[in-house]
C-alpha cells in the first residue's frame, strides 16, 4: 500500500543516537523545523546532570520509560512523572536528577511567539479516536503498544481505498502540515500501563494560510 503525500512511516531503529555533550546520554533527533523553530527528539537520560540551556524556546517532555526526573534551578523545580506531559522553561540553567535509574524522555521544543506544541499520549483506555487536522504537523510514536492510522475520505492509496494502516511498537509516523487529516486509534498495549503510542501536534501561534510552516525535516 503506497502511502498518501505527507505521510512517512519509518522504525524507531532507523533514528540514529547522538551523545550528550555532557555524556550524561543520549538523543534521537525525529523531525524538526527547517529554520530551528521546534524539535523532537527521544532521549535517554542516564545519569543526573545539566540539561543544555535553549533561549527563546518552550520544551516539553513525556516519561516513557522509568521512574521519572527531577528538574530544578535554584529555588524552582519542576518534576518529570512517568506518562505525564510537562511543559517548563528552556532559557532556565536545570539540572536533572534521576528518580531512580535511567529514563527515557520524548522531548519537544518550540519557539515562544512562533509555534505551539502538545504531547498527547494514546492509551487502551480510550474509547475513541483522534483526529489530527491538516495545518497541523504531527508524529505519532508507537511505545508499548500499536496504534491503527486512517487518512480522511478522499486520500486514497495506490488500490485506489482510503489509506490506512497499523503501526507497531516502536515505529514513527510524521505528517507534514499539508498532509491530509489523520485519525488515530490506540490499540492493546503490551505494557500494565496501557500506553500505546505518544502523538506530538505542533502548529504557527499566527497562521498565515500557509501550512508548510510547520511542514519539518526527518532523519
Amino acid at each position: 500500500m503506497g502511502l498518501p503525500a505527507g505521510i512517512v512511516i519509518q522504525p524507531l531503529a532507523r533514528f540514529a543516537a547522538q551523545a550528550w555533550r555532557n555524556g550524561g546520554g543520549t538523543t534521537r533527533p525525529l523531525a524538526s523545523h527547517a529554520d530551528g523553530g521546534w524539535r523532537i527528539s527521544l532521549a535517554d537520560v542516564t545519569r543526573n546532570g545539566p540539561y543544555s540551556r535553549f533561549s527563546g524556546m518552550t520544551r516539553l517532555s513525556l516519561i516513557v520509560s522509568g521512574a521519572g526526573v527531577s528538574l530544578r534551578d535554584g529555588d524552582r523545580t519542576v518534576v518529570l512523572p512517568p506518562g505525564q506531559t510537562v511543559a517548563y522553561e528552556g532559557d532556565m540553567a536545570w539540572d536533572a536528577s534521576l528518580d531512580d535509574g535511567p529514563v527515557v524522555a520524548l522531548n519537544t521544543m518550540a519557539a515562544h511567539g512562533r509555534f505551539v506544541a502538545r504531547i498527547v499520549t494514546l492509551t487502551d483506555a480510550q474509547p475513541d479516536s483522534t483526529t489530527v487536522p491538516t495545518g497541523v504537523f504531527a508524529l505519532v510514536l508507537t511505545l508499548g503498544g500499536r496504534c491503527a492510522w486512517s487518512a480522511a475520505e478522499g486520500f486514497t492509496d495506490n488500490d485506489g481505498d482510503t489509506a490506512h494502516g497499523t503501526l507497531d511498537p516502536a515505529e514513527v509516523l510524521t505528517r507534514n502540515a499539508d498532509g491530509p487529516p489523520l485519525c488515530l486509534a490506540p490499540l492493546a498495549s503490551a505494557h500494565g500501563n496501557g500506553l500505546c503510542a505518544a502523538l506530538v501536534a505542533i502548529e504557527p501561534v499566527h497562521a498565515s494560510g500557509n501550512p508548510k510552516e510547520s511542514k519539518g525535516t526527518y532523519a
